[in-house]
């Protein structure tokens, strides 16, 4: 290899890059707290500018379709300067109607189901022990042990009253931490929302300054490719979003008609529950067995059988054919890579991953596509 300027500036550069890596290797935990504890600070800000990005789509739908300019005399449309305000004030009262329509259909029915539980318990515990002798009459041994069986339900409530007292003195002592850590939360919402506000009030505004920022810091062809990248990610986001929402809506009609045509008891409540819980891709399917199976087994245990291989089975058809074609297409993904995408989010980042994970793929997937392209391009390949 000639040693030239440029030639000396790359072996530079490895050497750099080989002592940095080194470097991160040997003090690993410590970069990890740091890191930690940065993303603990920027928090409040890491979630407004997420909130401000799910909020931005009803947004523009407000100020698109509902709050249009006027148009003036001259024939000019203006603009009124309380579009941007309204349309925000009018994301904010969608999403919280939307999650208080949801509290209000599925919480007062899971406190029912608890509370008639904890009063058919003793019953259930009696007629279960009556089962169980008469099928194990052939073995006396069993049986009599069974027999033998008695629950103190009085000592079972006495010792649940005195775990509550013992909580709740705890919960006092502790009253204190619990305080500053609810005023910190309340704190870190407030900065999240104000911030979030911030971000939508001014976005064309930070949106001119980061093209700037890109265009003073890098060279024009880097630049232009940044910007492209940037906007490419905009989109697939916004139609991942809007996607997983639409299969969502999908999925929870599916099972409504599905439950409807089983006669299976809390169709509305449960529907809701499992488009709800639908927006978390694989985790999300196990919530609305669980909780919907509790639900039915408070009035048809039977049914709630009936229900857990009528909802796996939808989940397979939502699965492999509705989550892949719905939300697959709307980032521009096949449906083969969607699965890896899900896998492989989920194992990476957790929850995080499984949120993320298919959008990131979409856009790595897109400029690998594109770089292909235009390497086939270049060398006049077909």
């Amino acid at each position: 290899m000639e040693l030239n300027k440029e030639n000396i500036k790359k072996i530079m550069g490895m050497i750099a890059f080989a002592i940095i890596l080194y470097f991160v290797l040997q003090n690993i935990s410590v970069i990890g707290n740091v890191i930690a504890n940065i993303l603990k600070i920027l928090s409040p800000f890491l979630i407004g500018a997420g909130l401000a990005f799910v909020l931005n789509l009803p947004m523009k739908f407000f100020e698109r379709k509902l709050l249009k300019p006027r148009r003036m005399k001259n024939g000019k449309m203006k603009q009124s300067k309380m579009k941007r305000i309204l349309s925000i004030l009018l994301s904010f009262l969608l999403i919280v109607v939307i999650i208080g329509f949801i509290i209000q259909l599925i919480i007062p029915q899971l406190i029912s189901v608890i509370v008639m539980f904890a009063r058919e318990l003793p019953t259930l515990a009696y007629d279960f022990k009556e089962w169980a002798i008469e099928i194990t009459q052939q073995y006396p041994d069993i049986s009599s042990q069974i027999q033998g069986i008695e629950i103190n339900w009085d000592k079972i409530i006495n010792d649940a009253i005195v775990l509550t007292k013992n909580m709740a003195s705890g919960l006092v002592t502790s009253t204190v931490g619990f305080m500053v850590t609810l005023i910190g939360g309340i704190f870190d919402t407030i900065i999240a929302i104000v911030f979030a506000v911030y971000i939508l009030m001014s976005k064309e505004k930070l949106n001119e300054q980061l093209k700037k920022i890109v265009r003073a810091y890098l060279p024009e062809e880097k630049a232009k490719y940044t910007l492209e990248i940037g906007s490419l990610s905009n989109r697939t986001f916004c139609n991942f979003i809007t996607g997983q929402c639409l299969e969502a809506v999908i999925l929870g009609i599916l099972c409504f008609l599905g439950m409807l045509i089983l006669r299976l008891p809390f169709a509305a409540t449960i529907s809701v529950l499992v488009g709800v819980t639908a927006l978390i891709p694989i985790v999300g399917c196990f919530m609305g067995i669980i909780i919907g199976a509790i639900l039915i087994l408070s009035i048809a245990p039977v049914k709630s059988l009936i229900f857990i291989v009528f909802l796996i089975i939808l989940q397979q058809v939502e699965s492999n054919v509705i989550y892949p074609k719905v939300v697959g297409n709307s980032v521009g993904l096949p449906g083969m890579w969607v699965l890896v995408a899900v896998v492989i989010g989920g194992n990476l980042g957790g929850m995080l991953g499984l949120l993320v994970g298919l959008p990131i793929i979409s856009i790595l997937y897109t400029i690998f596509r594109d770089h292909v392209n235009h390497k086939l391009e270049t060398k006049k390949t077909p």
